[in-house]
C-alpha cells in the first residue's frame, strides 16, 4: 500500500497510540468501581477489598467494591459487560460469571467475548470442612456417615453452579453418597451456616474458611489440591483420602471488551505490583505468580482453557440455570 492512503493510515495509528498513552497517564481521574457478583465474605470479595484498598492508597482515587450477588453471578457480570469500556467499571469474579455461566445459564445476557482479562489476583484453594456435630474426623469417615444417614447430611454451596457447588456434586458422585445440597448467595453465607450447624459440610475457599477452622468451630477434613497445603501440612488431600478429584479456582479482575490497551496495562502493572506486597500475600495466600506472566495477553489462553474445563464440569454435575 502506497501513497496518500497509506500515509493517512499511519497517521491514524499514530494518533490512536498518542491518545491511548495520554489516557493511561490520566487514568484514573475519578473513582473506580469493582463489581463483585457475589455476596460479601467469600474469597473473591476479600481479594477485591484487599487489592482495592491498596489501589486507593496508590492512586488517591476511591476504589468502590460493589457487591451484586444473584443469578449465579449473572447480575453483576452483566453490569460490567454493559459498562463503558473506559476502565472505571471492573469485574472481580470467581470462575462462575466468566467461564461457568456460558455453559450453565440457558439465556445468558452476555458472553465470554464481552470481557477482557486484566489480572488474576489469587488462586482459590478449596478445603472440605464439616461442622463438629458430624461424627467424622476424616473423609473416609464422612463417607461412611453419609451412607448410613443417606439424604440427611446438608452440603452447603456458594450458589448454583459456583465452583464450590460443582465440587460438591463431583464429590457426591465419586464418593457415591446422597446429601442434600443447599445453595447460598455466596461462600460467606454458606460458611456461616456450616459454622452455625445449619449445614453439615461444604467445599469452601481456604482464605474465607481458615479463620473458622479449630476446636468447636469447623473441622478441616481435606484439601482439594493435588498436594498438601503448607498451611495445613497434616491435612490430607481428597486423592489421599480415596476420592480421585482435585480442583482449584481463582479470583480475577476483568474489564469490558474494547477497554483501551493502555488502561489495561496500567491496571495490570499496578495490581501485579500490589500482589508482591507481603501483607497482601499474607491475606490472599498468593503473590500472583500462579498464573505465569499474568498479563492480559497471557491470560486470554488461560481463560480459553478454563472454559473447556468448566464445560465438562457443568455437564457432569447436571446443573442448569434457566
Amino acid at each position: 500500500m502506497q501513497g496518500p492512503l497509506a500515509l493517512a493510515i499511519l497517521q491514524a495509528v499514530a494518533l490512536v497510540s498518542i491518545a491511548q498513552a495520554a489516557l493511561a497517564q490520566e487514568y484514573p481521574s475519578r473513582p473506580v468501581r469493582m463489581v463483585v457478583p457475589l455476596a460479601p465474605g467469600g474469597g473473591t470479595d476479600i481479594a477485591a477489598r484487599v487489592t482495592g484498598q491498596k489501589l486507593t492508597e496508590r492512586w488517591g482515587q476511591q476504589i468502590i467494591v460493589d457487591n451484586r450477588p444473584g443469578a449465579g453471578g449473572t447480575i453483576g457480570a452483566e453490569i460490567v459487560a454493559r459498562a463503558a469500556p473506559d476502565g472505571y467499571t471492573l469485574l472481580v469474579s470467581s470462575p462462575s460469571a466468566v467461564v461457568v455461566n456460558p455453559w450453565l445459564v440457558k439465556k445468558l445476557p452476555y458472553g465470554p467475548a464481552d470481557f477482557v482479562p486484566v489480572v488474576m489476583l489469587a488462586p482459590t484453594y478449596y478445603v472440605l470442612i464439616a461442622h463438629p456435630s458430624v461424627p467424622a474426623k476424616s473423609v473416609r469417615e464422612l463417607i461412611e456417615v453419609a451412607r448410613k444417614q443417606s439424604g440427611k447430611l446438608v452440603l452447603a454451596s456458594g450458589g448454583l453452579g459456583a465452583p464450590s457447588d460443582l465440587m460438591g456434586e463431583m464429590f457426591k458422585n465419586l464418593a457415591k453418597i446422597d446429601a442434600v445440597t443447599v445453595q447460598y448467595k455466596g461462600g460467606g453465607q454458606a460458611i456461616a451456616d456450616v459454622l452455625g450447624g445449619q449445614a453439615s459440610m461444604m467445599f469452601a475457599d481456604m482464605i474465607a474458611a481458615t479463620p473458622y477452622i479449630g476446636p468447636g468451630r469447623v473441622r478441616l477434613l481435606a484439601v482439594a489440591t493435588t498436594k498438601r497445603m503448607p498451611q495445613f501440612p497434616d491435612v490430607p488431600t481428597l486423592i489421599e483420602s480415596g476420592v480421585a478429584y482435585d480442583a482449584i479456582g481463582w479470583s480475577g479482575a476483568f474489564a469490558p471488551a474494547r477497554t483501551p490497551a493502555a488502561v489495561l496495562t496500567r491496571l495490570n502493572d499496578a495490581l501485579r505490583s500490589i500482589l508482591k506486597l507481603p501483607d497482601v500475600q499474607a491475606k490472599l495466600a498468593s503473590d500472583g505468580t500462579a498464573f505465569g506472566p499474568n498479563t492480559p495477553e497471557s491470560l486470554r489462553a488461560f481463560i480459553k482453557s478454563e472454559l473447556a474445563k468448566y464445560e465438562n464440569a457443568v455437564r457432569i454435575s447436571g446443573r442448569r440455570l434457566d
